[in-house]
């Protein structure tokens, strides 16, 4: 049966080992799948996930990912998730870049405060306000202090990859996946290598 949104279900179980009831539902137009899990836990739990397989290391996933929460055509403000953080009763909200998809998870025991956490996600990756200046802010741009100081690479991603690549557990653990697994999309770095996050280099 579907519904007036489109939708049919296409699968109803109960999940006796998580105490949940499970229904998969299948957009007709779209294909997209929606995975409802219904049991008595207090908090609200909402996700969204694309498919993102990377073809090679400069993170552009990862820059999208952080692009799509500056701003979007609802809320035109410069960081939407900076103002959600600081007003919102969540009791989790983040979003991630794995080696084959990104994921955008809001949740919250306050019913009002999950619905607007959800509304605000869905606009943001579904109508953002990426420009330029969001890529060059997140990915990576060019400063200069002083006028004789040499050229220097910021950006946010940048940074956090920068960071992220100075764990020797990381470095280890990203190695190994690539080794292992080196023709498919966990043989190259989604979040971004930054020397391969530089098109001179």
């Amino acid at each position: 049966m579907t519904d007036s949104y489109g939708f049919t279900c296409v699968r109803d179980e109960y999940l006796a080992e998580l105490t949940s009831r499970a229904r998969l539902f299948r957009h007709l137009r779209t294909g997209a799948e929606v995975l409802s899990l219904e049991n008595d836990e207090d908090n609200k739990v909402f996700g969204i996930t694309f498919r993102t397989p990377p073809r090679d290391s400069t993170g552009v996933a990862h820059i999208v990912e952080h692009a799509v929460l500056c701003g979007s055509r609802k809320y035109p403000v410069k960081e939407p998730f900076v103002e959600l953080l600081k007003g919102s009763l969540k009791t989790f909200l983040n979003a991630f870049t794995y080696p084959d998809k990104t994921c955008y998870p809001v949740a919250s025991q306050n019913l009002k405060d999950f619905y607007h956490l959800i509304e605000v996600y869905l606009d943001a990756v579904f109508y953002p306000r990426i420009t330029p200046s969001i890529f060059q802010q997140e990915g990576w741009h060019y400063e200069l202090e002083h006028a004789d100081d040499p050229l220097i690479f910021k950006g946010v991603v940048f940074n956090e990859m920068k960071g992220a690549y100075s764990s020797p557990e990381r470095v280890l653990s990203e190695y190994g996946r690539q080794a292992i697994f080196p023709d498919v999309t966990y043989g190259v770095s989604s979040g971004g290598t930054p020397p391969y996050s530089r098109p001179d280099l």
